[in-house]
């Protein structure tokens, strides 16, 4: 009976992990929590910054109740598409999620961090327009 059990828990883990992958490469938000942070961006527990991602990503820090946080949605789904396959694009809630929040000392939203796959992120506070937004993710891909 264990084994089922953990076989189950496994297989529902893999599906999991496929349809969060084939959402990304779909061209959309995914929505993570701060251990998927941990798994698919970083460690914050690491000093040392370890991009953990299989292609840039395009994190962004929000709340419900955060009218820019609104008005910039649109904006990073347009850009989810445009990137489809190329960049992964995340969404945190900080109030579901204090503690990441707090550990990656975010203190205003809408907070977007880019993730190259190597070196450090960079990140933007407040509404961004979409020549912003695009410029730093052409950054992060190393394009100009």
């Amino acid at each position: 009976m264990k084994k089922i059990t953990f076989m189950l828990i496994m297989l529902v883990a893999s599906l999991a992990a496929v349809a969060q992958d084939n959402d990304a490469k779909a061209g959309k938000i995914i929505e993570i929590d701060q251990e998927q942070f941990a798994e698919l961006i970083a460690d914050v527990n690491n000093p040392d910054w370890a991009f953990k991602g299989q292609r840039p990503a395009v994190v962004d820090f929000n709340a419900a109740w955060c009218g820019p946080c609104r008005k910039i949605t649109p904006i990073l789904e347009q850009l989810a598409g445009e990137f489809s396959g190329k960049v992964d694009f995340y969404s945190i809630n900080v109030d579901n999620n204090r503690d990441l929040a707090v550990a990656l000392g975010v203190r205003n939203i809408p907070l977007i961090i880019y993730c190259p796959m190597t070196g450090d992120p960079m990140a933007t506070v407040g509404l961004q327009d979409y020549d912003t937004i695009l410029s730093k993710i052409n950054e992060i891909l190393g394009e100009k």
